[in-house]
């Protein structure tokens, strides 16, 4: 019994006049040079588990508690999570593949889609062009894979020229003949203009135009 008293009395004595020492910063640090940074100021470490983190590399402090500036007493622990840096995934290649494809692809191998964004290409439409980050292990923490993705051979554009006062027929088939689509031909009379020559288009020209654009013409008709 006196020797628990004794050391009860004792233990009481160190836990109440320990001295407060402040926690020191240890994110980011080794694991040797933390410990070092704790036992300069009468401080423990205590590893609590390991986690995946972007941006501290593997085998560093990625976490600890209480926060740095914190205080405790001497001869207390602090709990310290390690790195494992980064988490990489191994990415599929879809490049070639339809959109939709690729999707499933992506998805298949638990590898997320960031974005997909159509370009002007000469591929078939629908058709991944690029990826990035390219096929192989990469860091996706930041995100996912981002797909850039073809229009279509029609998507080409062009400048849309001046027709006014030309043959509908020639201008007709120039158009048709580069892909470009005309919705509608209106023909009106015009005093002095004889038949078939373009009076007006829609867009007017210098416009950049594609096959997805809806072109118009009005076009001189013969007295009735």
């Amino acid at each position: 019994m006196a020797t628990l008293a004794v050391s009860t009395f004792t233990t009481m004595r160190v836990v109440l006049f320990a001295r407060d020492v402040a926690v020191p910063p240890l994110v980011g640090r080794t694991l040797p040079d933390a410990g070092s940074d704790a036992a300069q100021r009468d401080l423990v470490l205590r590893i609590e588990g390991r986690r995946h983190d972007p941006r501290i590399a593997a085998e560093h402090v990625v976490a600890q508690d209480p926060p740095p500036g914190a205080t405790l007493k001497a001869h207390r622990a602090v709990r310290i999570w390690m790195s494992l840096g980064p988490r990489r995934v191994v990415v599929p290649a879809v490049e070639g593949q339809s959109v939709r494809t690729a999707t499933i692809t992506l998805e298949q191998s638990g590898v997320p889609l960031a974005r997909a964004v159509e370009i002007e290409d000469g591929a078939p439409e629908g058709i991944v062009v690029v990826q990035r980050p390219p096929p192989g292990e990469a860091d996706l923490s930041g995100g996912g894979v981002s797909l850039l993705v073809s229009r279509g051979p029609g998507a080409v554009s062009y400048v849309m020229p001046d027709l006014i006062g030309h043959p509908a027929a020639q201008a007709l088939a120039s158009l048709r003949a580069a892909g470009l689509k005309v919705e509608a031909v209106n023909y009106r009379s015009y005093p002095g203009v004889e038949p078939g020559v373009v009076l007006r288009q829609v867009p007017p020209s210098g416009h950049r135009i594609s096959a997805r654009t809806a072109l118009t013409l009005d076009v001189s008709k013969g007295a009735s």
